[in-house]
């Protein structure tokens, strides 16, 4: 009997050993997991130069016309190639295009905007009804003084703004509209305080990156596929409660309280989580792929890095003050009676 117990007890022992060194062996192949996929997007967003290309598949419906030949193609660099903080990108190109076709362009580098577009081969998709009524506004507000730039945007040329001209811009504008000038000044001054937007930035990438690890499920698939899996509930909840308070420092006119980040969250379904495939090669991520809930829907992201450079065109016509104060004239019809004239334009606005 004593001998038949030892043998029983034993047999239990055995059985629990090789119960937990495989669930310890599970725990080590998570663990190794999520540190192999957090080191590879690391990897990504440290890199001073990235290249993101974004196409859709298996899109349902009409809208099944874009799988594959529309993308986003996103570039990020940073100055003299140092690596910055996710949210803080020196240059910044973000581009749309059908097949081979460049449609639009939107740069951003250093302290200037520009912008460029196709609008022939945007007329080719979207109707040369819609094209031709396009082409002919442009044509006649072109015509008119203090607005030739347009000419180039009908040409397919760059356009920059630059950050002087905007600044010059808002400072009439809030001259013109004294409601607006407080708003403006407050963030005239957020966009000047370097530090300020700097620790914002940290504090945003931050809590972002703990609430990620926190509620990401990792699971390698492959010696180079892993599966990822987001509760997007919880994950929301976590992000914006640990942003609240941060961005309730920095913006002073907002105000928002933890019951009511959890009540916003709160109609979130349960239920709802974001999948997404991920492929590492030498260490790290060149594709992802995040899966559109309730569909077999999905957007695929192709990751190089390093990539060239984000650099400002070289023959982009540069808008001024005077420009723009002529177009937003024409656009915004006359401000409210008591206003003044922008007296560079001579237009009532």
């Amino acid at each position: 009997m004593r001998l038949r117990r030892r043998i029983v007890t034993a047999g239990v022992s055995v059985a629990c050993g090789l119960a937990l060194a495989a669930c310890g062996q599970q725990l080590a192949a998570h663990v190794s997991a999520g540190d192999s996929v957090h080191a590879a997007l690391t990897g990504v967003f440290k890199s001073p130069t990235t290249r993101l290309v974004i196409t859709a598949q298996d899109l349902p419906g009409a809208a099944a016309m874009a799988d594959g030949s529309f993308s986003v193609v996103i570039t990020t660099s940073q100055a003299g190639g140092q690596a910055s903080s996710v949210f803080v990108t020196q240059s910044l190109d973000v581009s749309i295009l059908h097949e081979s076709t460049n449609l639009i362009d939107l740069r951003s580098v250093g302290r200037s905007e520009y912008l460029r577009v196709d609008l022939k081969d945007i007329g080719d998709l979207v109707g040369q009804t819609s094209y031709s009524s396009a082409v002919k506004t442009l044509g006649a507000l072109a015509a008119r003084p203090g607005l030739g730039f347009l000419r180039d945007i009908l040409a397919g040329k760059w356009v920059g703004v630059s950050s002087s001209t905007l600044k010059a811009l808002s400072g009439q504008i809030s001259r013109e509209l004294p409601s607006s000038s407080s708003s403006i000044s407050k963030l005239q001054k957020l966009g000047q305080n370097t530090k300020q937007m700097k620790q914002l930035s940290l504090t945003v990438s931050t809590s972002l990156a703990d609430s990620i690890r926190t509620w990401l499920s990792i699971q390698q698939k492959s010696s180079n596929e892993y599966s990822l899996t987001l509760p997007v509930r919880s994950f929301a909840s976590s992000i914006l409660q640990k942003l609240v308070k941060p961005l309730t420092t920095y913006f002073k006119a907002m105000s928002v309280s933890q019951a009511q980040v959890l009540e916003a969250t709160s109609k979130i379904p349960s239920g709802l989580r974001v999948h997404a495939n991920l492929w590492i090669s030498k260490g790290s991520v060149d594709k992802i792929q995040f899966m559109i809930p309730n569909s077999s829907a999905s957007l695929l992201i192709g990751v190089s890095h390093p990539t060239s450079q984000v650099q400002a065109p070289a023959d982009a016509t540069m808008v001024t003050v005077s420009d723009l104060t002529t177009l937003f004239g024409m656009g915004m019809g006359a401000f409210p009676r008591g206003s003044k004239q922008l007296s560079s334009t001579g237009l009532a606005l």
